[in-house]
């Protein structure tokens, strides 16, 4: 593959991974926003906020590949 769309693909996951995250947060602030939270309501802001946590990580991990890669580059 090539280097030009590797970095394309790593841009669209990434650009994917950011509005996943901002959505995920979106979703959570409504639920954070009620006054009372039932039991099923409680549970779903526990697996948002897991759901937001696994895309921030895998985000975290294309940006640092995408870096070293970068760096490796001009090596």
């Amino acid at each position: 593959m090539h280097k030009t769309s590797i970095k394309l693909s790593i841009d669209s996951q990434i650009d994917r991974l950011q509005r996943r995250h901002a959505a995920l947060k979106a979703q959570i602030a409504v639920l954070a926003d009620k006054r009372f939270l039932t039991g099923d309501e409680q549970a779903r802001v526990l697996e948002l906020k897991k759901a937001r946590l696994a895309a921030k990580d895998e985000l975290l991990g294309l940006r640092q590949g995408r870096s070293s890669s970068a760096r490796g580059e001009r090596a």
